[in-house]
């Protein structure tokens, strides 16, 4: 066993006796080798500690196959540093110096305490602070076998995973990137659903900044919350995946996988699936025209419903999904890094869906809307992304990030829509058969160019946005509309054709010079045009001439031009973790609308705004807390759907036209959060608030006809229907405070998480030119255990409660809270080493306080069972059971400006499926793995040192 004394720690920092000499640059690091005292044989994943004097962690790190590793020395003079392993005695040592340290190497004896088969357990390192990144240890937390990312990024201090909806520390997760590249694009589910979780070394938690910010060094205020997965270097160098396939009762099927080749730099990966159990993998983009639900369906949000193991997604309807991606990334010599995906998806969701809408009229008066929806929707999408990072040299560096998507969206529908008084009697209703089709496609690209002059921290930089867009939608309704006062009955046969297309761009240049050591200015000029032109045309039967003719009511030719021109001066200063950002444009914006069909009008408006922005970071590397503020402000222009007069009647009862003299609103954005890691102990803690207000909110008017009423002087609104109008309003504002609290419990080797928040929003409205003001007052506490113990046993326990409080200060009489709570176990075990296993899920959503037939307590259960076989349990033979209480449905709530709705939809019920998967891998040694450097995770920025 070798012991350190303060001598022998002095010559071998100044003179080497193995392993690597500490890198050149500004970073004062630790380094050394590990090995086994007689074997001599380097010890892969040992556990090297840095304390201070306080026994409080500081930094940890594990060594890497060679048994070498490296950290970045802490700002103490005094430390303690600590090297153990599993098997072996630990050796402690007090550090009284400064500057860098190297250890030269270090010889570990096999612990004389090991008899037999005791074993002494050693705790892998939780993880460390590096900078403002927290990055994990993978060794430090136990899935089961062939498990994969998903299972082990939701074991991570401060991450949930809900409903396919991933946050980190209180936030949405907007990108997960692997060995710090795009996988497929931006969607953060495809990487955790196909990485086998045996493969990750390391998960980073950050908050990535703009291309621009992260070249010019300067923080623009643009972050996205995102995870990293590092892959361990020895897995790097093969290929892996798996593929499966599965049949069942109801002739319900599942089948897919993925193949991933991995060489050095060079990554394919090609993913595929085909199934009618409501497995899906596409993000938003996929969706031209596609809401949650139907007709009537612009109020209400993405419905709710039990969650369980085996979808990766819940929508509303019952789908079939097929699609198929394909993954490229690579490293083209030393300057080019260049990633880049192809993804397809074909959706088709069958729909049965019912609404009950509450809406406030007046101060005595509500009106019911109660509607039945039959909808087939058959959804494609092609969608391309590229990023390519050209490091040209030391002064001049490019990003170029292309993307195309082309949708195709079928979508036939059947719905029936009633409007009630407030005493419940029938006024009018309508029932309608829908045929559209929607084709569409999107290109864009985005450009950063950054120059470096010789000066240090005075660049130059620029950035160029462009996108081209076009949507054509052709539609044929069949609408009955009854008025039940009157007792009449008219139909309306018509066909639309709805063509649509946009371009827009923006420019920006960014100059930054430096004052000093720690302060630089910048210098900001933008301009920016967004070019949309709209042109529909409506055609009736005209049952006299039995024709079908134009109708200008429904008609409308519409350009608009929406032209901003932004100055502004920032400033930073940064010092020893404390970071100030101060920013202030002054912004022009021109909005030029015309109106070509039926009648030729101009409407111009000009606004001239302050839009300032700031932001302060403080991080105490030493105790782990962190601090920041942000402050935004940010205008919004109309789309030329709100601004184009035209009636969509699409459903009679609730129609909707636009409003040529919308103007944009201007929103201010306050962000605070504080953040404290304790590496050692596991512990996490997070606070943050944010609220924001809006100036000029685009929000709604909506006029109840009292009687049968000519909108336009042309088309029916029958006595109870329904149409909006977007229109500026005031009073605008939402607000949250948001804890986590993280901690271990060691006795039973889990890990236990709170959530507690507290939310509100005031959401204004009209209501026949009366201002209705919705408030929502919500309380939301979540629970959660889940265990950390082997890959043999793992259980998740939580339950989510939220209780809202919704008032409208036209009825302030009008009742309308609500409580929601979400609870669920989950159990995994394999009584014989991964081969024989069972796994369940239960899960209960119980409603209270919805409208009648609403309240609901739903039950969702699914069980699995399987046996692994083949070497390495590469082959898995499983039965599944879902939903075997057969209860499973969803439902939601949404309140809007003047009213609240509850939506009941159609989901899958029972089944069972038979599946077989074979695991795919192989992997091989490299030159690189070797060596024992780690894998270059794109590098640094060209032309600077990597930061986030």
């Amino acid at each position: 066993m070798l012991a350190w004394t303060a001598s022998g720690l002095a010559q071998q920092t100044n003179g080497r006796q193995g392993g690597r000499s500490p890198q050149a640059g500004n970073s004062i690091k630790i380094t050394g080798t590990i090995i086994d005292a007689e074997t001599e044989e380097p010890l892969v994943g040992a556990n090297v500690i840095v304390k201070n004097p306080a026994d409080s962690l500081m930094a940890a790190t594990v060594t890497n196959n060679k048994g070498i590793f490296e950290l970045v020395r802490p700002r103490l003079q005094n430390l303690i540093i600590e090297v153990s392993y599993i098997g072996y005695t630990k050796i402690k040592q007090n550090i009284d110096q400064r500057g860098p340290i190297d250890l030269g190497t270090v010889k570990l004896m096999q612990d004389s305490n090991e008899l037999g088969e005791v074993l002494v357990e050693g705790q892998v390192p939780v993880g460390e602070m590096k900078g403002d990144t927290a990055v994990f240890n993978a060794a430090a937390f136990k899935t089961k076998e062939n498990g994969y990312a998903e299972d082990l990024i939701k074991k991570i201090p401060g991450v949930v995973i809900e409903n396919g909806k991933i946050q980190a520390q209180g936030e949405d997760v907007q990108k997960v990137l692997v060995d710090g590249r795009e996988f497929f694009g931006s969607d953060p589910n495809i990487a955790l659903k196909n990485l086998p979780a045996n493969m990750i070394d390391q998960v980073e938690v950050l908050d990535q900044r703009s291309d621009q910010s992260r070249l010019t060094g300067l923080d623009d205020g643009n972050y996205a919350k995102t995870i990293n997965i590092i892959t361990k270097g020895d897995m790097r160098n093969g290929y892996f995946g798996r593929i499966y396939g599965g049949y069942g009762t109801d002739d319900r099927y599942a089948g897919g996988g993925n193949i991933n080749f991995f060489k050095g730099d060079k990554r394919i990966s090609i993913i595929g699936l085909s199934n009618n159990i409501n497995q899906q993998n596409f993000s938003s983009e996929d969706l031209l025209g596609v809401s949650s639900g139907g007709g009537g369906g612009r109020r209400r949000g993405p419905g709710g419903g039990g969650n369980d193991n085996f979808l990766t997604g819940n929508n509303n309807g019952i789908s079939k999904t097929n699609s198929m991606g394909l993954n490229y990334s690579d490293r083209w010599g030393d300057k080019i890094n260049f990633s880049g995906s192809y993804f397809f998806n074909n959706s088709i969701t069958n729909l049965i869906q019912s609404t009950n809408t509450e809406t406030v009229v007046s101060e005595e008066l509500k009106q019911f809307y109660q509607e039945n929806l039959i909808s087939n929707t058959n959804n494609k999408n092609h969608r391309v992304n590229a990023k390519i990072e050209y490091d040209i040299n030391e002064k001049n560096s490019l990003i170029i990030s292309p993307s195309l998507s082309f949708q195709q969206n079928d979508r036939i529908s059947d719905q029936y829509g009633l409007n009630l008084n407030g005493d419940l009697d029938s006024l009018s209703a309508a029932k309608t058969l829908n045929d559209r089709v929607s084709e569409g496609f999107n290109i864009a690209n985005n450009l950063t160019y950054r120059y470096k002059f010789d000066k240090k921290g005075r660049t130059i930089s620029t950035n160029l946005y462009t996108g081209f867009r076009k949507n054509d939608q052709f539609t044929n309704l069949l609408s009955a509309n009854r008025d039940f006062v009157r007792n009449v009955v008219d139909t309306v046969l018509q066909e639309t054709d709805a063509l649509s297309n946009g371009f827009n761009y923006r420019a920006n240049v960014t100059y930054t010079e430096p004052i000093g050591e720690k302060s630089i200015l910048s210098l900001d000029y933008q301009i920016g045009n967004n070019k949309s032109a709209a042109d529909q045309k409506t055609y009736v039967l005209a049952q006299e001439q039995n024709l079908m003719v134009l109708d200008t009511a429904l008609s409308n030719e519409f350009d608009n031009k929406f032209t901003t021109q932004k100055v502004g001066l920032g400033y930073r200063f940064s010092d020893n973790g404390f970071n100030v950002n101060l920013n202030v444009d002054y912004q022009n914006a021109q909005l030029n609308n015309e109106a070509i069909f039926p009648k030729e009008a101009t409407f111009e408006r000009s606004f001239n705004n302050i839009l300032p922005n700031a932001s302060i970071n403080y991080r105490n590397r030493e105790t782990g807390h962190n601090m920041r503020f942000r402050y935004r402000t940010s205008t919004n222009e109309p789309s030329v759907n709100q601004l184009q007069n035209v009636i969509d009647n699409s459903n009679p009862l609730q129609m909707s036209v636009g409003n040529p003299t919308l103007g944009q609103s201007y929103n201010h954005n306050f962000f605070i959060n504080f953040g404290k890691f304790d590496m050692e102990k596991s512990k996490t803690l997070f606070v943050f608030a944010n609220a924001s207000f809006t100036h000029d909110y685009i929000g709604t008017h909506t006029y109840v006809a009292s009687q049968d009423t000519l909108i336009n002087g042309d088309v029916l609104l029958r006595q109870g229907g329904q149409i909006t109008q977007p229109v500026n309003l005031k009073g605008n504002w939402n607000a949250r405070i948001f804890l986590n609290y993280g901690s271990p419990i060691e006795k039973i080797k889990s890990n236990f998480n709170m959530n507690s928040s507290v939310s509100y929003s005031k959401s204004p409205g009209m209501i026949n030119n009366q201002i209705n003001y919705n408030e929502t007052l919500g309380f939301t506490q979540r629970l959660s255990l889940t265990s950390n113990i082997s890959k043999d046993i793992d259980f998740t326990i939580g339950t989510s409660g939220t209780y809202n409080i919704v008032n409208s200060s036209l009825q302030t009489s009008l009742e309308n809270n609500y409580y929601q709570q979400n609870s669920n176990i989950q159990l995994y075990f394999s009584p014989n080493d991964g081969k024989l296993f069972v796994n369940t899920t239960m899960n209960n959503t119980l409603y209270a306080g919805l409208s009648e037939g609403y309240d609901q307590s739903i039950w969702l259960w699914n069980v699995e069972a399987g046996y692994r076989f083949l070497k390495d349990n590469k082959g898995e033979l499983k039965l599944s059971i879902f939903d075997l209480l057969g209860e499973n449905n969803t439902i939601s709530r949404t309140v809007s400006d003047v009213s609240v709705s509850d939506v009941y939809s159609n989901a899958l019920t029972s089944y069972g499926l038979v599946t077989f998967t074979y695991i795919i891998g192989k992997f091989k040694k490299s030159e690189e793995d070797n060596s024992g450097n780690r894998f270059r995770r794109f590098g640094p920025p060209p032309g600077g040192a990597r930061s986030w």
